[in-house]
């Protein structure tokens, strides 16, 4: 049985963490904002949006590697068999989902703002490209999350690229669709509505591969 004040408690104690040791955020909010400076340094400040759109979401993939490839790192060396003895593992890696996902969309609308900043960027259709910074948000979530858990359990961060390249392509491709139909007025319905139900059925899909294959990974 699942409990929701469990999953409550193990979401406080992760920001207080993180909270307390703010070099990760410091470090990742420098790359970010260094990452933003040199692609406007490269262009001049000019690029059309397709250009944008790619440089945009290679800076998220990157951050989310940085972000969540470790998530598991601190439970696995430390307080790994007394955590596992106190804590389910659904309750585990539903906190961590929710954490992840929650840092992972404000890293992603603070990247947005600096390089609409930067590069004078104006989205036509606002709802739809927010819309997509959150799918994507929650399916770079569930994926890095999983792989945080088997490279922390075996050790070898090398499995991290070998098996996140394959996954995480195709959502990355219908991401940037759709991301390039946020800057179309004429665009059909049906077209919009295909690719983001594409991009939710490819969340539904990681979260549950995260649910169901984690107490096995877990407990391993």
């Amino acid at each position: 049985m699942v409990s929701i004040e469990r999953i409550v408690f193990l979401l406080q104690k992760e920001l207080i963490l993180e909270w307390r040791n703010k070099s990760l955020l410091a470090s990742m909010l420098i790359y970010v904002i260094g990452a933003s400076f040199i692609v406007y340094f490269a262009f001049q400040g000019r690029v059309e949006f397709q250009v944008w759109s790619a440089m945009f979401w290679i800076i998220i993939m990157f951050s989310a590697v940085n972000i969540l490839g470790k998530s598991f790192d601190k439970e696995v060396n430390n307080q790994y068999y007394y955590i596992r003895s106190v804590i389910p593992p659904l309750e585990l890696i539903f906190s961590k989902l929710i954490y992840n996902t929650g840092l992972l969309v404000l890293f992603e609308l603070i990247i947005y703002l600096e390089m609409a900043l930067f590069f004078g960027i104006e989205i036509e259709k606002q709802g739809l490209f927010f819309l997509t910074l959150l799918l994507g948000g929650i399916g770079f979530s569930n994926l890095f999350t999983l792989f945080s858990t088997i490279t922390a359990r075996t050790g070898n961060a090398v499995l991290l690229s070998v098996l996140g390249f394959p996954l995480i392509l195709p959502l990355l491709l219908l991401i940037l669709r759709l991301t390039g139909l946020s800057e179309i007025n004429d665009i059909t319905l049906g077209d919009q509505n295909l690719n983001l139900a594409s991009v939710a059925v490819l969340d539904i899909i990681t979260w549950l591969l995260s649910v169901v294959l984690f107490p096995y990974l877990w407990n391993e």
